[in-house]
């Protein structure tokens, strides 16, 4: 009967088997639509992921490509070895791609190479490494993560610094040049450190397990060779070399009996720096002093933060950064005697309730002697709240009340950061009343499946004033079950998805904040959601009934699409037909025409997912559609991955570009986050499915123009 009808019934016919489906499980309609869709044309889209997953398992014996699979199978199947082994791959994946990109100058790729996937990958392990009997390598993945980070974070800055630099020194700015050499210098200093500290953890890495990091060594190596090479010819260009020498006059030092004596300050040729205030940075602290004619200096410090196990104190000449010299460090034989020191003048208000702006103030002495930079620990109920430090002695801070101390008599005050260091902690508090603030608990649900079952539970915690109440547990009860407890936000909103039982109607949904350790007021908030009128109906029908009543569904629609096909053929028929051919001599493709028309419906669909808040549905989408899109001919296989389809892609594909931007970076962005949508690694945001849903768009628009068209296929042959 021609195009139009052969489509119309094979989409008649489909949707009597959804309907089918539909009538014995009820399990929603609108992604099985979708699903069904997409399979009559699987040549051109690839499998759905669990299909591929099917597919990769019959491929594995005659193919040695390395597939990836998803994580949650090994998990429910029950083998946590296997599991931790793939996470443990994919991390070591992350790290040797990081380190290529890093070398390459490609910082904000090799940042999310060690960014919320790793993190979610390293999370999973967490989860698993504990059941099984290997070797746990958490502690040093986590370590890689956060060096990788760090190095690549510095390499970055020194490239940007350098252009800088390389500006200035180019336009005769001198200053500007030696202080932009100043921070290069310090910034490659933190890189090479790190490198170093970076390689020895890739090598702790390989001894324990069966990783190879070789080239992620070796990249890290050449990054921070090139960085050491620059600097060196930086320096040269600016500074001046420094030698320090200190003699101390005693080695037992307090905050009372101070580390005193003498040093000289040369350059490298025994020049004196003389004449001239510095800075000497001493453990965690720093003195100023002069040198004489001769680079002669004295100097006095009190050590406050140091550890008791001090056994050697670092002093190093930190020149400004407008100076023309480079720093230098010495060090001093030391034994740290501990010392009480005291507060006075400490101000706290009489009385408090949740969110109040409290000020804190006071004075840090030692027998009168003002301790200057030491860090305070604000406490409030015994808990520290804020940190704050002294200047000369004084300290003043604003802190806001926590809902998390209990209304009554609390303790209120301040203590030194740390236990066991040159000044003891010695907590200070005064008494301070928290008074209870009235609290309203709000709760709604909504029915979200189309079985009925799926219940969306929104509510908010505020004060009796309408301010949120952050930070909070909130315990969501449903028909007197408790479903979860979940924590309130910045706003005092909380929310969950529940899945009732079967045949559930009318339930009670009930929130509870127990404020019983806090100072806002216990509230409870109650709510009743029923289930929708078909739900009940169609749920109150025996099962024999649902099959009945499918079949009777499918044999009008196979009577119709009967009819359809066999009746004669009428002359509007024949005239459409007609007008068809011969507009352009030539009728496109079916195939391209379904290409072009799924795609399109699949973005459709992709955007009311992210209208109703699925952003991985809406992710699923926009890769789908991509998929149907770019499929030509050549490249149609439902045996590809997402990764080696986008291989095959690259290798076809042409330098065309969609309005200035490459193609490829396109489809990347949609393979990546399909894969963390489909392997459940990490939540999509919206954010997230929104660039993907605009990525998959201007992809489908090239693939659905001729000319990209006949460029890709011709690419493929």
């Amino acid at each position: 009967m021609g195009t139009g009808v052969s489509r119309l019934d094979t989409r008649t016919l489909l949707c009597g088997f959804l309907v089918i489906a539909f009538t014995i499980g009820s399990t929603g309609l609108a992604g099985a639509t979708i699903a069904a869709h997409a399979d009559t044309q699987t040549g051109l889209m690839g499998s759905t992921p669990q299909a591929q997953f099917a597919q990769n398992e019959a491929d594995s014996a005659d193919n040695d490509t390395v597939r990836h699979e998803n994580p949650n199978e090994y998990r429910e199947s029950g083998n946590p070895a296997q599991l931790e082994t793939w996470l443990m791959d994919r991390m070591v994946e992350n790290i040797d791609e990081s380190a290529v990109q890093l070398e390459d100058g490609n910082y904000d790729r090799a940042g999310r190479y060690v960014g919320d996937e790793y993190d979610a990958y390293l999370d999973q392990y967490l989860d698993v490494a504990g059941q099984t009997e290997g070797e746990d390598h958490a502690e040093l993945f986590e370590a890689i993560r956060e060096d990788q980070s760090q190095i690549t974070d510095a390499a970055q800055r020194y490239q940007e610094l350098r252009d800088e630099y390389e500006r200035a020194r180019d336009a005769g700015d001198e200053a500007r040049a030696r202080e932009l050499a100043r921070e290069l210098d310090s910034v490659a200093t933190t890189a090479t450190e790190t490198g170093t500290q970076l390689r020895d953890q890739y090598d702790e890495l390989e001894e324990s397990t069966d990783a190879n990091l070789s080239e992620s060594e070796r990249s890290i190596e050449t990054v921070t060779e090139d960085i050491r090479s620059s600097q060196e010819t930086i320096r040269g260009e600016q500074f001046v070399a420094t030698g320090l020498s200190v003699d101390a006059d005693r080695e037992e030092i307090s905050f009372l009996e101070p580390l005193t004596g003498t040093g000289r300050l040369r350059t490298a040729e025994g020049e004196p720096v003389g004449n001239r205030p510095i800075e000497l940075e001493i453990g965690n602290g720093s003195v100023r002093t002069e040198t004489d004619a001769d680079g002669a200096f004295e100097f006095e410090y009190r050590p406050v933060e140091e550890p008791l196990t001090t056994e050697e104190l670092e002093i190093e000449y930190a020149p400004a950064n407008e100076s023309i010299y480079l720093g230098s460090t010495t060090s001093v034989p030391v034994s740290i005697s501990q010392t009480d020191p005291s507060v006075t003048d400490l101000e706290t208000p009489a009385a408090v309730t949740y969110n109040d702006t409290a000020a804190v103030s006071g004075t840090l002495v030692v027998d009168d002697v003002p301790v200057d930079n030491a860090s305070l620990a604000v406490t409030f109920g015994g808990e520290r709240i804020e940190t704050t430090e002294t200047t000369n002695g004084s300290f003043d801070v604003d802190v806001t009340v926590p809902a998390g101390v209990p209304a009554g008599e609390r303790e209120f005050g301040v203590r030194l950061e740390h236990e066991d260091r040159a000044l003891a902690a010695t907590p200070v508090t005064n008494q301070v009343t928290v008074r209870e603030t009235d609290s309203e608990l709000s709760v709604t649900a909504t029915r979200t499946a189309a079985d009925g079952r799926m219940v969306d539970v929104n509510g908010t915690l505020e004060t009796g004033g309408g301010e949120g109440v952050a930070g909070e547990a909130v315990r969501v009860d449903v028909d007197g079950t408790t479903v979860e407890t979940v924590s309130t936000d910045e706003n005092g909103a909380f929310g969950l998805t529940a899945t009732l039982p079967t045949g559930s109607e009318d339930v009670e949904v009930v929130a509870t904040y127990d404020g019983s350790e806090s100072n806002v007021a216990s509230a409870t908030a109650r709510t009743t959601t029923g289930s929708t009128a078909v739900a009940r109906l169609w749920g109150r029908l025996p099962m024999w009934a649902r099959i009945g009543i499918g079949i009777g569904v499918l044999a009008t629609l196979c009577a119709v699409v009967w009819w359809r096909r066999f009746r004669p053929a009428g002359p509007a028929d024949t005239a459409a037909r007609e007008r068809s051919t011969s507009d352009d001599g030539a009728a496109p493709s079916v195939a391209d025409r379904s290409r072009v028309e799924i795609a399109r419906s699949l973005l459709e669909h992709g955007r009311e997912c992210l209208a109703d808040g699925r952003p991985e549905q809406a992710v699923e989408m926009g890769y789908a559609a991509v998929r149907h899109a770019l499929s030509g001919r050549e490249t149609a296989s439902s045996a590809l991955t997402h990764w080696e389809f986008y291989r095959n892609w690259q290798r076809g594909r042409d330098a065309a570009s969609v309005d200035g931007e490459d193609d490829s970076a396109l489809l990347r962005t949609v393979i990546e986050r399909y894969e963390q949508t489909t392997f459940g690694v990490a939540d999509v945001s919206r954010e997230e499915a929104e660039v993907v849903l605009e990525s998959a768009t201007r992809l489908c628009e090239m693939g659905s123009s001729p000319s990209t068209e006949s460029t890709r296929t011709g690419g493929d042959a």
